[in-house]
């Protein structure tokens, strides 16, 4: 892609009038943060909640949350594409499993389709898929979601727009003061992630968890307040009134499988290695592959392809990777010197 990329991120609590339903000037205000991206000369992409929302408005709480998220998604849907047809734009609909970051194949498919659209100018309106809720792994929420596209498709900037203008220190209490950049991990160390809103399934605690996944594949994301009409505006001018999250600049070379093992890979297994072996394929001389010799145990079942997560014996995950043998032919290596595990191209140390 050659235009910049911008997740624009939407949560329930924004997107809702007091009746549940989806509040139509919302929907303007995300219609202008997208307009405006556009101006920008940069392609957007929408991530929204509101399925379930909708649809327990519609026929209250008692039935399921997949059926809800049934009847809740077109009427979504309907609210956005008329607003967006208005004004000359096609939006394309994705509802997203959790599956379909796992699974290697279905990711790519997933990632040719959301490029081709983008480069077409259609924007890409996308949602996780609620209906199948009970029977796969879901997102955390929608901030999972959005920071995970925001890493597979290289996205400049994650923004996403809540209720509240950024993320803040001793927030509900007087003292509370808002934390308007964030450089580092350990800069979140002092902010209470417990908070949850009403509406929807995020919380503070999902968002920063998600966050720090897109800053360490060098991508910035801002936490802002969804009722300000100008809030795309005030990014690009950097007037600050939102948190800003600086993507890890030397992160940036994380790239392709790399970026699949940290946003979006499920590991199967886990294998452990010696404190020795862990110290070997983190040298800083030359990239090491993951050999039997250094595994000292494992646990799980796993096929050729599949990835696992890669503990020292001393210090705790890390890495990921992509197993070049099955657990079953690793019963039969464990200690080989010329057996590779895990090869250093499909390896991610953290």
């Amino acid at each position: 892609m050659s235009k910049e990329i911008i997740v624009i991120k939407v949560g329930s609590a924004l997107l809702l009038n007091e009746e549940g339903k989806t509040d139509p000037q919302t929907v303007e205000k995300v219609i202008d943060a997208v307009i405006s991206v556009k101006n920008h000369g940069q392609s957007p992409v929408l991530i929204t909640s509101g399925a379930v929302a909708n649809g327990s408005a519609l026929v209250g709480k008692k039935i399921s949350k997949g059926t809800r998220a049934a009847i809740g998604q077109p009427i979504l849907m309907h609210e956005y594409q008329k607003a967006f047809l208005d004004k000359n734009i096609i939006a394309s609909q994705y509802l997203i499993t959790r599956e379909d970051f796992s699974d290697r194949k279905r990711y790519i498919c997933l990632k040719s389709s959301l490029e081709e659209s983008l480069f077409l100018g259609i924007l890409p309106i996308i949602n996780d898929n609620d209906v199948l809720h009970e029977a796969r792994e879901s997102f955390s929420d929608n901030d999972q979601l959005a920071c995970y596209i925001g890493v597979m498709m290289g996205a400049k900037k994650v923004i996403i727009m809540t209720s509240v203008d950024g993320i803040y220190k001793d927030f509900g209490t007087p003292n509370a003061k808002r934390v308007d950049d964030i450089f580092h991990e350990k800069d979140f160390d002092s902010i209470d992630t417990k908070g949850k809103t009403d509406v929807g399934t995020g919380g503070m605690e999902g968002k920063i968890q998600s966050i720090k996944t897109a800053m360490n594949c060098g991508v910035d994301c801002f936490v802002v307040s969804g009722k300000n009409n100008k809030v795309l505006e005030d990014i690009y001018e950097n007037r600050k009134n939102y948190t800003h999250i600086h993507g890890v600049s030397s992160q940036c070379s994380i790239k392709g499988i790399q970026k699949w093992l940290l946003a979006g890979a499920m590991p199967k297994a886990q294998i452990t290695v010696s404190h020795q072996g862990a110290v070997r394929i983190h040298s800083p001389l030359e990239r090491k592959s993951l050999l039997a010799k250094g595994i000292t145990r494992f646990s799980g079942n796993f096929e050729k392809g599949d990835v696992v997560s890669i503990f020292d014996e001393k210090a705790g995950i890390i890495g990921y990777g992509v197993a070049k043998i099955s657990s079953q032919n690793l019963k039969h290596t464990m200690g080989s010197e010329n057996c590779i595990v895990v090869h250093a191209d499909y390896l991610l140390l953290l």
